[in-house]
């Protein structure tokens, strides 16, 4: 791999792309973020990207996408675009023997675990690390996780299946019939799920899940803290699934603009004291398990660009 290769890297999420250089000389570089609402499909964010003066030729590229990657061909879950390697190639111009390669964002996200350091990375419970296995979960536009097992990860659509039991209860007791409009983890566990979960709770509107949670830190005794706590209380509850399900010894990292909002608030207390709650068998390892937040929202773009520079190298 020669010192001066250059990739593009990026990270495609359901509101926001973001995309940057990489190589082995000058790191993760020209970071970018794009609103995806002012552009029709993806190539068109890329044209956007390229239109910089200076650009050096590009050697391959990875991007990270929020929605299912099936081989070599993509679809993003929350947003109608799609394509394929050999799509994005095209686009860029890249020579015959440049790699492309996409991968899901949690995907990403899971390569990047093992460079964070701590600014991008904050712990929400130290508990004791053990064994090889890892899982992010991403709450923002969407929800999903990831299975990271020493360097290798995981793909999965988690986002869209059924809530467990626990946090069906749960929701039962706090909406009652109204909690049938919340069949999937995405439902709830997302930023639209946060408005929507606010609206039935109370009956009333927000204009966005940031609203709810500036009215929270504003005012402890408003509708919003109402919603944010018992949320967290949810999200406690399903964290706890999660442990016998992926066994992450080495802890749940949890990503993403929802997850930050509400895990960064005093209502982390709440989530920690669901998902501490009295277990027995395997379960009863919520008790070491680490919990820990990505704070850093380019976080995903440094995972694609630690993948494709390790392909890139395993292929010179």
């Amino acid at each position: 791999m020669g010192s001066d290769m250059t990739v593009l890297v990026g990270d495609v999420g359901g509101s926001n792309t973001r995309l940057a250089l990489a190589g082995p000389e000058i790191g993760v570089t020209a970071l970018q973020s794009f609103a995806n609402d002012s552009f029709s499909s993806l190539d068109d964010v890329l044209v956007a990207y390229c239109a910089q003066p200076d650009l050096p030729p590009l050697a391959g590229a990875c991007i990270a996408v929020a929605g299912p990657v099936y081989g070599n061909e993509y679809q993003l879950t929350n947003r109608n675009w799609q394509g394929s390697a050999a799509d994005l190639a095209q686009q860029l111009q890249l020579g015959a023997g440049a790699r492309v390669d996409v991968i899901n964002d949690l995907a990403a996200l899971g390569h990047s675990l093992p460079a964070l350091i701590p600014g991008q990375l904050s712990s929400l419970r130290a508990g004791h690390q053990r064994g090889t296995q890892a899982l992010v979960a991403g709450i923002g536009t969407g929800f999903n996780v990831s299975l990271s097992v020493d360097g290798h990860t995981a793909e999965a659509e988690m986002g869209h299946t059924s809530l467990s039991a626990p946090v069906a209860c749960g929701l039962t007791d706090l909406l009652g019939n109204r909690a049938g409009e919340f069949a999937t983890n995405e439902d709830l566990f997302s930023g639209r799920g946060l408005v929507r979960y606010h609206q039935a709770l109370h009956g009333i509107a927000a204009e966005g899940g940031a609203q709810i949670v500036a009215d929270y830190l504003a005012d402890g005794d408003s509708p919003a803290a109402k919603t944010v706590t018992s949320w967290a209380r949810l999200l406690g509850d399903f964290a706890r699934e999660l442990v016998p399900t992926y066994m992450p010894g080495q802890g749940i990292f949890f990503a993403g603009s929802v997850a930050r909002g509400i895990l960064g608030t005093a209502a982390c207390e709440v989530f920690l004291n669901s998902f501490l709650q009295p277990a027995t068998g395997v379960q009863s390892r919520c008790e070491t398990t680490p919990l820990w937040l990505i704070t850093d929202d380019a976080a995903g773009v440094s995972g694609a660009a630690r993948f494709a520079l390790e392909r890139a190298g395993r292929k010179s």
